[in-house]
């Protein structure tokens, strides 16, 4: 059964690669078009193998229409960003911090955790949880069992805590 599917697709692709590349070419040049057509191949073997595709010329066509359209968007966009920014590439910065800043940011890390373990449990624990974890002020206060006010004021007094700490000098 896996082989007729195979030769049925591959019979699709002798019949329809031609036109297919040059409705594809109308977006893009010919390289191009050549990835777009293998690409709508792709999804349509893709989805064959969960679904029916009743016209199989007509998914092609659609598919490669989507896909010149979304490559047509994407060059509009890379070109209205390569107008608007007129700098080399030797603007650009590098990604990797200078040591200085990188052991700055490094004492500052140890300056908040420190600060961290200087709070009281409650204060350091809603810090967490709000900050680390993600969780809201009411389901704090829910865990907890206080309001979600307090919640809000101990959270509020640890980053301030942690703050000034991670910014107080050496």
């Amino acid at each position: 059964m896996l082989f007729s599917l195979n030769v049925s697709f591959e019979l699709l692709f002798r019949r329809h690669q031609q036109e297919l590349l040059r409705f594809a070419g109308q977006y893009s040049n010919d390289e191009v078009a050549e990835d777009l057509v293998q690409e709508a191949y792709l999804r349509l073997i893709r989805q064959a193998q969960t679904e029916k595709i009743d016209n199989p010329r007509a998914y092609l066509y659609k598919i490669t229409r989507n896909l010149s359209a979304d490559y047509l968007r994407q060059g509009q966009i890379r070109s209205r960003y390569h107008e608007d920014s007129e700098f080399e590439l030797e603007q650009v910065a590098d990604p990797q911090p200078e040591l200085d800043a990188e052991v700055e940011a490094q004492a500052k890390l140890q300056r908040c955790l420190d600060a961290l373990d200087n709070l009281p449990e409650v204060y350091r624990h809603v810090f967490l949880l709000h900050r680390i974890d993600g969780m809201t002020y009411a389901e704090i206060g829910k865990a907890l069992q206080i309001p979600a006010r307090t919640v809000e004021r101990y959270a509020a007094k640890a980053l301030a805590h942690c703050f000034a700490k991670a910014h107080d000098s050496f």
